[in-house]
């Protein structure tokens, strides 16, 4: 899975923007948003569009920037 939400956050404080603020512009709650930069959610291609759109950046930037997360796992051992 792409850690797209790291990549997320990282382009918000360079741009010294809240969470409430990319939310706005995007046209969703900040609590959505947070779930965005915290990998809680998926979304779709037209909101990532937004997203780069805010930060006036290429969609193939977003995802080239983002690294795999290690998927957790649980020894039942």
């Amino acid at each position: 899975m792409l850690d797209i939400g790291n990549t997320l956050r990282k382009y918000r404080n360079k741009h010294n923007y809240t969470q409430q603020y990319a939310a706005d512009v995007i046209g969703i709650s900040r609590v959505a948003y947070r779930k965005w930069e915290n990998n809680e959610v998926d979304f779709s291609l037209s909101q990532l569009g937004k997203i780069a759109e805010l930060y006036e950046i290429p969609i193939q930037d977003i995802i080239i920037q983002s690294h795999f997360r290690q998927s957790k796992t649980v020894s039942l051992q």
